[in-house]
């Protein structure tokens, strides 16, 4: 997926999540679904958090290949646990949720993703789209379409508050 298709798509997922728990739709929550939502593509140069990385994506995929070790639910797990253990807010749970988000949304693409690396390196997948192609572009469509839902059903309002709280 492309980064702008992570980043909408990721915002739809947060959006239910916060809409069907208790999870607090807030400034700081979307904010870290939009920085998760980008980091598991660290492992490649091009993408846009690579690009903005001071060298560290050349390194990760020289170690790793892309859609390697940043997209396995083994390291997200570790990666949550400690992101969530140093710091329980709304922006640690965007971010571990965007992140995970991430994976979930590149399980879907032709490539796949090696959930459960390092011990597979297997490639797990339900090919449902090809980066930059149509069918991306049409899931896309639909999550804007979702996110709009569930921001006018009272979502938009709690970000709005939060957002104006932090003045």
């Amino acid at each position: 997926m492309r980064y702008s298709s992570h980043v909408i798509a990721t915002l739809c997922l947060g959006a239910a999540a916060a809409a069907h728990t208790t999870l607090p739709f807030t400034a700081a929550y979307t904010a870290g679904l939009v920085i998760g939502s980008l980091l598991p593509d660290i492992d490649e140069p091009s993408s846009y958090v690579g690009r903005r990385s001071f060298g560290v994506a050349g390194k990760v995929k020289e170690a790793f290949g892309h859609r390697g070790m940043t997209h396995s639910l083994i390291v997200w797990g570790v990666l949550a646990a400690l992101v969530w253990r140093d710091s329980a807010s709304p922006f640690a749970a965007g971010l571990v949720l965007g992140y995970l988000f991430h994976i979930v949304e590149d399980f879907f693409s032709v490539q796949g993703v090696p959930l459960f690396w390092p011990f597979s390196s297997k490639r797990w997948k339900v090919p449902l789209y090809r980066t930059g192609k149509g069918m991306e572009k049409a899931l896309v469509g639909i999550a804007w379409i979702a996110f709009v839902y569930f921001g006018v059903n009272g979502l938009f309002h709690e970000w709005w508050r939060s957002w104006l709280s932090m003045w």
